[in-house]
């Protein structure tokens, strides 16, 4: 096994998380070692669910809808022992080009990503090989690695990026502080193949006697996870017959190809730090959250984009170090929103008894039939809207059209040719000065033009709905998600390649937008 002596980022585990971080990598010219301390990806699954924004990334990264497969849920229902249904999730919209919710094989995802490394001659994947120590000096980190022989090799490196679990060496050998708590529960999870029953929702059966989630997957599969009385073991419920009475009310044991169970007790923490001098720490690395509402994986697949251009723009000199902080700034506190809403859940789907069950199902019952608090539960509004409040973005003043911080919004667009491409491919890996109706190129100074591209940026322009032919050059918005029509005058969105927006102005200052993002990069 050849590895490098230097790489400008070198990720920590080959999981989900850290090989979409390289493909994003990859995307961007960054110089990538991967390595991971288990010869071959994980066989067995273990996320589940992915949500639009997660889709998204991933589509960020390169796959296609066709890399693997996923099962797209119309709905989250929930059911109570005394009320029977008492709440329901609406999942079946689209957004930003995304369903709402799917559930997916993880092994299939796993392998996807780990063929779109292949893409990248900047990005090397290596394993099995273990992260010993990193060393940091002034402008550089200093990693021991060990190599399957036994040997140990010395990479340096610009920035390590922990992938590496929860259970992190990395973070740990920082001494980064984990904070939260575990639950005192433990968990069954059995996935079954050939289930004859079908289903094409999921649904949790909130009983204090014993809590249980089921829900589909794609090839066949279906999923139960089955909470744990007090008194019984790990032993117990891995047992054949104790399993086999569990899914006595869903299918016969013998019917059904049981492809794996584990007893898990679940976790809600998070670092005090995501960044710590040239260490970065995502996935659950950074976070642990329960399972609850599908989000663990989601937010890894977060912070992978977040950070990847960052760490592209520093490492070709394009931006300071310093915008590195604002990776803590803007994920902690998201994670830290999304942690409590699984743990609100947790409280809906395993009360600790039936005076519990008649407290927290009822309120939500109710809710669910009060106008202004039904949306929150019915179309899931009270997930965490994935905006920030602070960070790598200009204020918003009272002449801005858009939300700086928020992500700009994903639709189709149509070229002259006819090509229809959705908006985030056509944006690609750049930061973009997207033109509502103009054309940022002819806006800009000739000096404010030079200054943007050495930033790494480029130009696109969208138009409206057009009867006759596109312009040359621009970009027929056909979804009207954009609102040209709104903006007769035209108007310029700075977009960072994470298609978060960063600032926007009229026309008229196109150049003045330059100089905001020059800033923020400094």
């Amino acid at each position: 096994m050849e590895l490098p002596s230097d790489t400008e980022v070198l990720i920590v585990g080959a999981g989900p998380v850290g090989t979409t971080l390289a493909n994003l990598c990859g995307q961007l010219g960054v110089r990538t070692l991967l390595i991971d301390r288990l010869p071959d990806i994980q066989t067995e699954p273990r996320a589940i669910a992915l949500d639009n924004e997660a889709l998204r990334i991933l589509q960020l990264a390169g796959l296609s809808d066709a890399a693997f497969a996923r099962i797209p849920i119309p709905e989250v229902r929930l059911y109570s022992p005394i009320f029977g249904q008492f709440a329901r999730m609406n999942t079946q919209s689209t957004l930003d080009g995304h369903p709402m919710l799917v559930t997916f094989y993880q092994p299939e995802l796993e392998r996807a990503l780990h063929d779109g490394l292949a893409k990248h001659a900047c990005v090397q994947l290596a394993r099995p090989v273990e992260w010993l120590s990193t060393t940091e000096e002034t402008n550089r980190c200093v990693v021991a690695l060990r190599l399957p022989d036994g040997r140990t090799h010395t990479v340096h490196t610009q920035f390590v990026v922990a992938a590496d679990g929860a259970s992190s060496p990395v973070r740990r050998a920082l001494g980064i502080g984990f904070e939260g708590s575990t639950y005192e529960e433990d968990w069954l999870i059995v996935d079954a193949r050939n289930v004859p029953t079908p289903i094409d929702h999921v649904e949790f059966r909130c009983d204090p006697a014993r809590p249980a989630p089921h829900m589909p997957a794609p090839g066949g599969r279906q999923r139960w996870e089955f909470m744990l009385r007090p008194g019984e073991t790990r032993e117990e419920m891995l047992h054949e017959e104790k399993i086999k009475t569990l899914l006595e009310p869903w299918a016969a044991i013998d019917t059904v190809t049981v492809e794996r169970t584990a007893v898990y007790r679940f976790h809600a923490r998070t670092v005090t730090h995501f960044r710590r001098n040239r260490t970065l720490l995502v996935g659950d690395a950074a976070h642990v959250t329960p399972p609850f509402i599908g989000q663990g994986l989601v937010a890894g697949l977060r912070d992978a984009a977040n950070l990847a251009w960052k760490l592209a723009w520093v490492v070709q000199g394009r931006a300071n170090q310093r915008i590195l902080d604002s990776y803590h700034t803007e994920r902690q506190p998201h994670a830290r929103a999304m942690i409590r809403l699984a743990q609100w859940m947790g409280k809906l789907i395993m009360p600790r008894s039936r005076v519990a069950a008649l407290l927290s199902h009822g309120i939500a019952r109710v809710m669910t039939l009060t106008p202004g608090l039904r949306g929150l539960i019915v179309d899931v509004k009270i997930k965490p809207k994935n905006r920030f409040t602070r960070g790598l973005f200009a204020p918003r003043s009272s002449r801005s059209r858009f939300e700086h911080g928020n992500h700009l919004v994903q639709g189709n667009l149509r070229r002259a040719t006819g090509d229809v491409m959705r908006s985030d491919d056509v944006l690609g890996q750049s930061l973009q000065l997207v033109g509502l109706g103009v054309d940022p190129d002819r806006l800009l100074s000739a000096q404010k033009r030079d200054i943007w591209r050495a930033l790494g940026g480029s130009v696109v322009t969208v138009c409206a709905v057009v009867s006759g032919a596109v312009p040359a050059g621009a970009w027929e918005d056909i979804d009207s998600v954009f609102g040209v029509h709104d903006r007769s005058d035209g108007w310029i969105v700075a977009v960072r390649p994470d298609k978060v927006v960063m600032a926007d102005a009229a026309p008229a200052h196109a150049d003045r937008l330059v100089d905001i993002v020059a800033e923020l990069m400094r």
